[in-house]
C-alpha cells in the first residue's frame, strides 16, 4: 500500500521496530481513508434514498387511500362474502374431481362452449322460461290420464304442434346417438404390456 499524502516520514536513522510501525500506521491510515470514502458514498446513496421516499411517500399514500377505499367500497357491496363462498365452492370442486376428470373437462371444454352457446340463443331461453313456468304452475300429478283423454287432447292444434316438436327433438337425439355409436370402435384393441 502507498502511504497516504499527509503521513509522516521517517528520519534515515529510524530503528527496523519503528520502521514497521510507521508501515503499520501507514495501513492503518489507508484503511481509514477506505472507510471514510465508503462512509461518504453510503451517506450519498441514503440522501438519494431519502429523497425518493420523500417524494414518493405522497403518491403512496395517494394510492393506498385510493385502494382502501375501492376495497371498502367492494366489501359494503358484498364481494367479500361473495368471494369468501367462491372459494369454498373451488374447494368442493377440488375435493370432488381428480386429475384425469379436469383432463376430460378440458378435453371436452370447446363442445361444452358450443352448447351453452347455443343452450343461450332467446328462442331456446323462452322454452325454457315457459318449461318451467308451466312446472311451476302445474297442480301436482293426480291419476294419470286415461287413452281417450289423452286422444281427446291431441285434437288441440297446440297439442299436435308441441307433439311434432318433441318427435322432432327425439329423432334428432336418435340421429346424433346413432353418429356418436357409429364413429367409435365396437371392439378396442387391449392395451399391449410391454414388447410382444
Amino acid at each position: 500500500m502507498n502511504a497516504p499524502a499527509n503521513a509522516p516520514t521517517l528520519p534515515a536513522t529510524a530503528t527496523s521496530a519503528e520502521a514497521a510501525l510507521a508501515a503499520r500506521l501507514d495501513r492503518i491510515a489507508a484503511q481509514l481513508d477506505e472507510v471514510a470514502a465508503e462512509t461518504r458514498r453510503a451517506r450519498e446513496r441514503w440522501e438519494v434514498l431519502d429523497e425518493l421516499l420523500h417524494d414518493a411517500t405522497p403518491v403512496m399514500r395517494q394510492a393506498l387511500a385510493s385502494v382502501t377505499d375501492r376495497l371498502d367500497a367492494l366489501d359494503r357491496r358484498g364481494y367479500a362474502e361473495f368471494v369468501g363462498a367462491g372459494v369454498g365452492v373451488v374447494d368442493r370442486i377440488v375435493g370432488a374431481f381428480g386429475r384425469e376428470d379436469v383432463e376430460a373437462l378440458g378435453d371436452n371444454v370447446v363442445l361444452m362452449l358450443q352448447t351453452l352457446r347455443e343452450m343461450t340463443q332467446p328462442e331456446v331461453l323462452g322454452l325454457l322460461r315457459q318449461t318451467a313456468a308451466w312446472a311451476h304452475d302445474r297442480p301436482a300429478a293426480g291419476e294419470p290420464p286415461t287413452l281417450l283423454a289423452l286422444a281427446g287432447r291431441l285434437r288441440r292444434p297446440e297439442v299436435r304442434a308441441g307433439l311434432d316438436r318433441l318427435l322432432g327433438l327425439l329423432e334428432g337425439v336418435a340421429a346424433a346417438g346413432a353418429a356418436a355409436t357409429s364413429t367409435r370402435p365396437t371392439n378396442p384393441a387391449p392395451p399391449q404390456e410391454g414388447p410382444a
